[in-house]
């Protein structure tokens, strides 16, 4: 299963301590989601079946914090108008290590 490479992300908290993830939109609707993520510089974004994006270069300020996280909110973009064009919550999963090759 190819990895997509995704550089132009934006992870954020809310006031209420809840991370959203802003990412370009995908063609097909988000299915049997998950993040895989081990507290360290990346995050493997299970969005479909045979759909991994790598989330690379995340913030070390935020690495505990959303590790500690139960979830996310996501935000898919249509890049050209800025509009959301899905938004759903994905559980966040506590692995070991993320391997990236």
């Amino acid at each position: 299963m190819p990895i997509l490479e995704n550089r132009n992300y934006f992870i954020q908290p809310t006031q209420e301590g809840i991370y959203i993830l802003l990412i370009k939109a995908r063609e097909e609707d988000a299915r049997a989601s998950a993040i895989l993520y081990d507290g360290r510089d990346n995050a493997l974004f299970l969005r479909r079946p045979k759909e991994t994006i790598l989330l690379d270069y995340i913030n070390p300020v935020i690495h505990q914090k959303l590790l500690e996280s139960p979830y996310v909110i996501v935000l898919e973009l249509n890049i050209e108008n800025e509009n959301v064009l899905r938004s759903y919550q994905v559980p966040m999963q506590r692995v070991d290590e993320v391997f990236v090759a």
